[in-house]
This record gives structure tokens, C-alpha cells and sequence, in this order.
């Protein structure tokens, strides 16, 4: 399944679920100054980092988001000054798109899942002068992919950290480890199904659950993460 499609069917569930997704939004806008201006948000999704910006009395002049999913673009927080756009950042012709400059681009738990990151990030210092993005590492779920023979879809922390150096003057970055506990094997396969962390890139046939449900050592999952922020070169 491909990653839109897995997103769009599981939209309700993925926000329900997005227990970590809401972690890193809440550190990446703890990060953030008082006022970041006029704001894009890349792979907005329901909205984590929007409702985080107005618990934490983030101002804004503007908020732009943006996610390939009408459906969870659905459960997105509608304010004044706030603009939905259904567009996938993948795409080559994604930042002819979006047709004024800002003050600050954001993202959390998205960029992970980008074709061409070192296109993305070229991208986002040509729209903002601020960049304040929140990625997963290929580590996360690196027990899974062990016991499974398989290799992570996404990109290492030191992969995110080379490509954003080359484009940002960084001022801040952090890595962050996070375990999440259930009950059982069973059920947190299920998890990774509706939370969105596989993005449609988990990768694993009928052999390789199986394996895993069998040989899994942990009642926690693993995920590794990282925070990057800086000033565009």
C-alpha cells in the first residue's frame, strides 16, 4: 500500500493513535520563539503542531498547512489566518505551488517519509529564512527490522543531519529515544498499522510478522527521533 493511501484509509485512526507524532510536536514548538511570522507546515496532518502552537501562545502573522490527505486535512483545526492545502511535498512541482515566501517553515514527523530529502530541504531554505523540523531515524522499530531481515525505509539521523547542514546554519539539534509499551506483540503491529509511523513503508510479508509476533523481545517499541533547527545559508 502506498504511503497516501495507507494515511487517507487509517486518517481517523492516526490521529487517535499518533501518540509519539504528538511528543514531537509538542518539543519542536517548545523550541520555537514567541512569534514565527508568517508559517508553512509540511505534512500538517490533523494538526498536532497547529494545536501545540496555540497551547503554548505561539504568535502568528499566518499558518499555511500542508498534507497529500484531504481526509485528515479534514480533522485539521480551522482558525483565522489559517490555510489548508491538499499537496504532496514529494512532488517536483510542489514549491511552485506555494506562491509567497514565509517566516518560518515547520515539520514534524513527516520529512522522514520524503523521496528526495536533500530536495526537500534545498526547498524549504528558499521559501523561510527559519527551518524547525522533527524526523524519524531509521532506528525506529530497529528490533522489528532485525528479527524481520529487513532495512528501515527511511533515512539515519547522521543521513537528516549531512543533507540539513548543507542548506541550514543549525541552532539547535537534539536527538530523542522514546519507548511506547502494550500489552502484547499483536497489538502493537496494530499500532504501527494505524499511527502512520510506517508511512506504508513497513515492508513486511506474512513470513516476517509472523516471525516477529514469535520473537519479539520487548512489550515497547523503539523509536528515534530527531530535532533540527536552524537559520537558512
Amino acid at each position: 500500500m502506498k504511503i497516501k493511501e495507507q494515511f487517507c484509509r487509517w486518517a481517523k485512526e492516526y490521529h487517535e493513535s499518533s501518540i509519539i507524532q504528538q511528543k514531537c510536536a509538542n518539543i519542536l514548538v517548545e523550541s520555537l520563539p514567541k512569534d514565527i511570522g508568517k508559517t508553512l507546515d509540511l505534512g500538517c496532518g490533523s494538526g498536532r503542531v497547529f494545536e501545540e502552537i496555540l497551547k503554548q501562545n505561539i504568535a502568528y502573522s499566518s499558518f499555511v498547512g500542508v498534507d497529500f490527505s484531504s481526509k485528515i486535512l479534514k480533522l485539521h483545526k480551522i482558525k483565522e489566518g489559517v490555510k489548508l492545502l491538499e499537496l504532496d511535498f514529494n512532488s517536483k512541482d510542489f514549491f511552485k505551488n506555494i506562491d509567497k515566501r514565509f517566516d518560518t517553515i515547520l515539520s514534524a514527523s513527516a520529512l522522514q517519509w520524503a523521496k528526495d530529502l536533500d530536495f526537500i530541504f534545498k526547498g524549504c531554505k528558499e521559501l523561510a529564512p527559519k527551518g524547525a523540523f522533527f524526523l524519524f531515524g531509521s532506528n525506529t522499530f530497529k528490533t522489528i527490522h532485525k528479527i524481520a531481515g529487513v532495512e528501515s525505509p527511511i533515512y539515519s539521523t547522521e543521513e537528516i543531519k549531512s543533507i540539513f547542514k548543507r542548506y541550514y546554519n543549525p541552532t539547535k539539534i537534539e536527538q530523542y529515544n522514546f519507548k511506547l509499551e502494550f500489552d502484547s506483540t499483536l497489538e502493537m503491529l496494530r499500532y504501527i498499522k494505524r499511527s502512520g509511523v510506517s508511512g506504508g513503508g513497513f515492508g513486511l510479508g506474512f513470513k516476517e510478522i509472523n516471525r516477529v509476533l514469535k520473537e519479539y523481545p520487548y512489550n515497547y517499541l523503539e523509536f528515534e527521533t530527531i530535532l533540527l533547527i536552524g537559520d537558512s545559508k
